[in-house]
């Protein structure tokens, strides 16, 4: 079981989870002590030893910007056969088991039904009587070890869970940063959530992880993205209040640019959360941006996304990076440093959404669409679906399994029409229109009716790497890459 943390302050009452697991706690108002250490550990016993029936998952603490407490309603047992504990769903599997329900093992009155509705032999009944016996007197007799931090001053007691803290969840840099800057008129976390709730909702960015407002507004008040001293911007914050409320107004503007600019729908489709980061800077400083501004914008957040420019950077290139885009809006000199050769790779023969190229190939099948039907379907489709519109076509009709999920097998296509387009495609009886916005030409579609799924595979990689250059070759030109 091990320690349980705990702070005692006499201080102002502070904002705090109601609840420890499935149970609301009330606290005391005259000398309240605060869960520092063990929330995990008491709600899993709280859980099993005392469950409800029923979970307000409505309820605020379960909304917290800085994520939500364990609130499973555990139903445990105790499985006199095996000597071991079993969720209740393990029971249902087999009925017949003899076991004990752990919410009884600290209620004398119904552990005493329990052991009278008991069944088997004398020897056997005998034998569960003294296991539940045993069992109630171990959680009874059992004393936890608690450990009383006391002291009114919330950074210290932030910094002395930090240091003793050593086997549990390490505290995260974002919880040091909010407990070292909070005060009675700020908290971090909340007006971080706060923020992102009035400036990204409408846009539709709303999850928006919180790490990256906060490397944003690291950025803002002079600090590294990897800053690791959380005394320093904790002081920062408590100085500077109004951080979050001006970087979250830049992020807001930031996405704004991503969708109407570079044809970014959707957060997952993101390249990189750095780019979002060194925007969000860019028009906190610089709210009003020329068109001249915005387009060599464009052409910067092309550029790197298709030389993979953040992937691994350390926070000293993140910096020069920054000071890249400011010199380029500033002074009109576009460039990037150079830390590597640079180069746009081939994509890869297996598709993964995660990747970096994989978002690009995505966006460009859109923009195809778009330019062949005349209409948003396909950015629709990505808004809606996303990564699920993405939809593996051709089947397997052979051992050559990398062929198949290789990008060219992937076509932006309405998940609930997937059958009938597969069958359309197959069979040749796509319309000019269809053909082109799925990148398909008439070379290819007559490999399918000789059943060369490889051919038409190979032609299509072909189309696509042509498409992606005549798309990054002008955005490439524009930062003054030469490749």
């Amino acid at each position: 079981m091990g320690a349980i943390m705990v702070w005692r302050s006499s201080g102002p009452r502070l904002d705090c989870y109601e609840k420890l697991g499935p149970h609301r706690i009330i606290g005391s108002e005259l000398a309240p002590q605060y869960l520092l250490d063990g929330v995990q550990r008491l709600s899993t016993l709280l859980g099993a030893l005392s469950p409800i029936d029923s979970i307000d998952t409505d309820a605020d603490e379960f909304n917290e910007c800085d994520g939500q407490p364990p609130s499973e309603n555990f139903e445990v047992h105790y499985d006199f056969e095996t000597n071991d504990f079993l969720r209740v769903e393990d029971i249902k599997i087999s009925p017949s088991k003899a076991t004990l329900p752990m919410n009884l093992v600290l209620d004398s009155v119904g552990m005493l039904r329990f052991q009278r509705g008991l069944q088997g032999t004398n020897d056997e009944i005998d034998e569960m009587v003294r296991a539940c016996d045993n069992l109630s007197a171990s959680f009874r007799e059992y004393k936890v070890p608690v450990i009383p931090i006391v002291t009114d001053d919330v950074g210290m007691a932030t910094r002395t869970f930090q240091r003793l803290n050593s086997q549990g969840k390490p505290m995260s840099e974002a919880h040091m940063i909010h407990a070292l800057s909070w005060g009675a008129d700020f908290n971090l976390n909340a007006k971080i959530h706060d923020t992102k709730v009035a400036e990204l909702t409408d846009l539709g960015w709303s999850e928006l992880d919180d790490d990256v407002v906060l490397k944003a507004c690291k950025i803002a008040l002079g600090f590294g993205v990897y800053s690791k001293n959380a005394d320093d911007i904790g002081a920062a914050f408590k100085k500077s209040i109004e951080t979050v409320e001006n970087v979250g107004r830049a992020c807001g503007i930031a996405v704004k640019f991503l969708i109407e600019k570079c044809g970014i729908p959707r957060l997952d489709l993101l390249p990189y959360a750095f780019q979002l980061i060194l925007l969000t800077d860019a028009f906190r400083l610089r709210p009003d941006l020329t068109k001249d501004q915005k387009d060599k914008l464009v052409s910067w957040f092309w550029t790197t996304t298709y030389g993979e420019y953040f992937a691994g950077m350390s926070g000293d290139r993140i910096e020069k990076a920054r000071k890249d885009l400011a010199s380029g809006l500033d002074e009109g000199q576009w460039s990037l440093t150079r830390f590597d050769p640079f180069e746009v790779k081939e994509l890869t023969r297996k598709f993964d959404f995660r990747a970096v190229r994989a978002k690009a190939f995505a966006l460009r099948l859109s923009d195809v669409s778009g330019y062949a039907l005349s209409n948003d379907e396909g950015y629709n489709l990505l808004k809606e679906y996303g990564r699920e519109c993405l939809l593996q076509i051709l089947p397997r009709t052979n051992n050559k399994k990398v062929i198949y999920s290789n990008y060219a097998n992937r076509f932006l296509v309405d998940p609930k029409h997937g059958m009938t387009f597969r069958e359309n495609l197959l069979s040749g009886s796509l319309s000019t229109a269809e053909m082109g916005s799925m990148l398909i030409n008439s070379d290819m579609v007559l490999s399918l009716v000789h059943g060369d799924h490889e051919k038409f595979l190979q032609l299509r990689s072909v189309e696509i790497a042509r498409v992606e250059k005549n798309f990054y070759s002008r955005h490439l030109e524009a930062m003054g890459i030469d490749w």
